[in-house]
């Protein structure tokens, strides 16, 4: 049981998330309650960043009013945006999101696709929908793919 909180707490660590967790959840319980559970743990996690990155540019942006240092970067930042936010209008931002998430490989994960959500101008609840669907899929697809091998090596 321990061994099982250790791993849902260390699925909400950026580079690990629920999509390797579930590697780790399939030592400690069986492989479909192991995928639920880092399922639900992404779509929490999901939404969680979703809100969290959007609160933390606002407080940014607040603090740019204030701090000549980050004016600059606030700017390029939105900059970038505003590039981006143009480009993505119209081939599906959220369904590329879910894809870019979905992909089980280093820094393809939620966290960094709350971000990239952020700067293609996707609002929050679609940003949030986008990653839980990637989060999902991910974990769908290592746990599927580490239960064949793990099965396969046992026998």
């Amino acid at each position: 049981m321990r061994s099982c909180l250790a791993w849902l707490l260390l699925g909400l660590l950026p580079g690990l998330e629920p999509r390797y967790a579930v590697l780790g959840l399939q030592t400690c319980m069986g492989a479909v309650d192991a995928v639920a559970l880092a399922a639900l743990e992404a779509m929490l996690l999901a939404a969680a960043l979703a809100l969290l990155v959007e609160r933390l540019w606002g407080l940014l942006l607040r603090l740019s009013e204030r701090l000549p240092r980050l004016r600059g970067l606030v700017a390029r930042v939105e900059a970038a945006r505003s590039r981006v936010e143009q480009r993505a209008r119209g081939l599906g931002a959220e369904a590329a999101l879910a894809l870019f998430v979905a992909a089980p490989l280093p820094v393809t994960g939620i966290y960094t696709g709350a971000a990239v959500a952020l700067l293609l101008g996707i609002p929050r609840s679609r940003a949030a929908a986008a990653l839980a669907a990637g989060g999902v899929a991910s974990v769908l697809i290592t746990g599927l793919l580490g239960g064949a091998v793990s099965s396969a090596a046992r026998g």
